[in-house]
């Protein structure tokens, strides 16, 4: 089981759904370059820290470019139109492979760059609930819907495959997206929701229902492969509940930098070195943020370029 630390879990998830957007004009200098990222979110939180270090350390201009999401930018970097993009792992796989939320748009080009940061999740009842185990989920009023975030639907499938259950046990509760969802949670409209511990979102809704009551995944290796079937790319990671002796195991996934094989080597190089290189850049812009790089098991190939990059500086897993 992968370990996290309760600071990154806090700008991880207040970020996921609730920053302020970035503006950012079209490229138009001489090797300008740019990167898709959502409107809003952690995404162009991240991408905007991305482009101002790739400017800084190499001779391209690297410019934000927010659109609607993945579904959007994914196919543009794919025909190398844009040259990379921000996204979660589980999103950027199925849109390779056209699959999940993007069944029948593949986009077969779609290869990393650099895996960027974790971001752990947990799913809970309200502590005086009479829920206490997954098992008793059966009628429970759960999200459903998604109209405005599919990924909410696949998280909780994955919760409930690892959980070797059906999320059709639920009585559905139509949602948007996550902060619907938390609005219903809070009055009482909900008795299952997800989020992130020690986040300022879970503490105002632990504060709201009187108090919650964590639901560990299961982290045994059939359990975490039935996982992710569902969100490919996830893992369970490790997450201490802040002033509590409390550790919970909970479900996780990467964001990345995705690029193309349209996109030559030497570009792809030059930006994962210089993300490597600027990393006090990209800490002062997020909240003391240092990407991943690289590792051994992504469901998306990385880029032959940045593959270059990190076997010289022993970045590579062996």
């Amino acid at each position: 089981m992968r370990t996290h630390f309760p600071s990154r879990v806090c700008a991880v998830v207040g970020g996921l759904l609730g920053a302020a957007i970035v503006a950012a004009g079209p490229a138009a200098a001489q090797g300008a370059i740019g990167v898709g990222s959502a409107q809003a979110g952690v995404t162009v939180q991240y991408a905007t820290a991305i482009a101002k270090a790739v400017s800084e350390g190499t001779d391209y201009q690297m410019r934000t470019q927010p659109l609607a999401g993945t579904g959007q930018y994914a196919p543009r970097v794919n025909v190398g139109d844009l040259e990379f993009g921000v996204s979660n792992i589980i999103e950027t796989t199925y849109s390779q492979k056209g699959g999940g939320m993007f069944e029948g748009r593949a986009n077969p080009n779609l290869r990393i760059a650099a895996t960027l940061f974790p971001a752990p999740i947990t799913f809970f009842v309200p502590e005086p609930s009479e829920i206490e185990e997954p098992g008793q989920l059966e009628g429970a009023r759960a999200p459903s819907g998604w109209n405005a975030q599919r990924l909410g639907e696949y998280l909780f499938e994955g919760f409930f495959a690892n959980k070797e259950l059906s999320y059709d046990m639920i009585r559905p509760v139509p949602v948007t997206g996550l902060r619907s969802m938390w609005e219903l949670f809070g009055q009482g409209e909900l008795d299952f929701a997800l989020g992130a511990i020690n986040g300022a979102v879970l503490q105002e809704l632990s504060a709201k229902v009187g108090g919650l009551r964590y639901f560990p995944l299961d982290e045994s290796p059939e359990a975490v492969a039935r996982l992710q079937e569902v969100l490919p790319g996830a893992y369970v990671t490790a997450v201490k509940v802040r002033d509590s002796d409390e550790v919970v195991p909970s479900l996780a996934y990467d964001f990345v930098l995705f690029t193309s094989t349209e996109i030559d080597d030497e570009m792809v190089y030059d930006v994962v070195k210089a993300l490597h290189e600027n990393t006090e850049s990209l800490a002062a812009s997020v909240n003391g943020w240092e990407p991943k790089f690289a590792i051994a098991d992504s469901p998306v190939e990385y880029h032959p370029g940045a593959i270059k990059y990190y076997k010289e500086v022993g970045l590579w897993p062996n």
